[in-house]
């Protein structure tokens, strides 16, 4: 999967770096999918309107960007979104087992308790999935061996599964631990990713280095096998 160019790049690798540096060199319409989960807090709301430019540039026609977020700046990412890819769809990952979130709209001390992960998709002109995709899903919950905002790897393989067909790019600019490229790996996809975060880098290059292995002791092979 990995020693084809993409552009200055190499698919099958993880780059450290800034996503807007580093993803201002990779070509035009070379890309299938982008599936990432950028961090959710306020002050990086911004970066979706860079990422759904970005994919509007980067993306072939019908392609999409599937990005995970919180649910309390839905509007902004919607508008910020809106601004450059057609609006697809509002998916949920279905948080189960302890795994929930909770926020504070408008600042309220009634909190609001939430089972599901919205992953907003946006397509560039028209496309499709690439077969029948369930609305919710229920993922793994939150994956925190990799990085501290890691997501579980059976949600990740549903989505890159549904929008892709092996041996197409899918791109993560903010790949955290790597549970995009593992997946990839695994389904046969080609990758380009990148995070700022060195360690998360390290992490991720040695999940794709060793994918049979977790800190757990467990196998991720069975991980996404059980998840197909």
């Amino acid at each position: 999967m990995s020693g084809r160019l993409l552009g200055p790049y190499t698919v099958g690798r993880v780059y450290h770096g800034d996503a807007r540096e580093l993803g201002a060199r990779v070509p035009d319409g070379s890309v299938d999918l982008v599936f990432t989960d950028p961090p959710y807090l306020r002050e990086f709301v911004p970066l979706y309107g860079w990422l759904a430019e970005w994919g509007a540039r980067v993306l072939r026609p019908g392609g999409f960007v599937l990005a995970m977020g919180g649910g309390l700046y839905t509007d902004q990412i919607m508008r910020l979104m809106s601004e450059h890819l057609t609006y697809y769809w509002t998916f949920h990952v279905a948080l189960t087992g302890q795994y929930t979130g909770k926020v504070h709209p408008g600042g309220n001390h009634t909190p609001i308790i939430t089972r599901v992960k919205p992953v907003y998709a946006f397509v560039k002109g028209w496309g499709s999935p690439r077969t029948v995709v369930y609305d919710p899903f229920a993922g793994d919950g939150n994956d925190k061996r990799f990085h501290h905002w890691g997501q579980d790897m059976k949600s990740a393989r549903y989505y890159i599964d549904c929008f892709t067909h092996e041996r197409d790019v899918v791109a993560d600019p903010f790949c955290g631990g790597g549970t995009t490229p593992a997946v990839c790996k695994h389904l046969k996809r080609r990758w380009w990713a990148c995070d700022n975060d060195a360690s998360a880098v390290e992490q991720a290059r040695g999940r794709v280095r060793n994918p049979f292995y977790t800190p757990r002791g467990e196998s991720e092979q069975m991980v996404l096998e059980f998840a197909a």
